[in-house]
């Protein structure tokens, strides 16, 4: 016995929302990498490799520092390639948010350098999220 006309529009439907909330879930914003530095007088770098996943598009670099006075600078490579870079004069605290930057899904590294006659204390975090936010 084949299904009715209804029964198999309801099917189609409800097949239809659950592949769009299936998008929506797997493309929402996510963290890809949090963690804090502490430098103290001098020169030092924390590097971090991270994942894009294959649907997200974008990543977002926030640093947020909570004491120092310091020069920093954070990049983003694609090997050896510099795909994007930000540096600061860093004098209290204060939240630096980066743009959404355009990566195709994939490993990157990250690298965050100071350079300073003082010390720095943040944190850093590094989302992604897909094409529909």
């Amino acid at each position: 016995m084949a299904p009715s006309p209804k029964k198999f529009a309801g099917i189609v439907a409800g097949l239809v929302v659950m592949v769009f909330v299936a998008y929506l879930v797997i493309t929402y914003p996510r963290v890809l990498v949090c963690f804090s530095v502490s430098f103290t007088v001098g020169a030092d770098i924390k590097r971090v490799e991270f994942e894009v996943p294959f649907i997200h598009k974008q990543v977002k670099v926030e640093v947020r520092v909570q004491s120092g006075n310091a020069l920093w600078a954070a990049s983003i490579l694609d090997g050896e390639t510099v795909v994007w870079r930000h540096a600061a004069t860093q004098s209290g605290q204060t939240t630096y948010a980066s743009d959404w930057i355009k990566l195709a899904g994939g490993r990157y590294n990250f690298t965050f350098a100071t350079a300073s006659l003082g010390s720095l204390e943040a944190e850093v975090k590094i989302m992604s999220k897909g094409g529909f936010w």
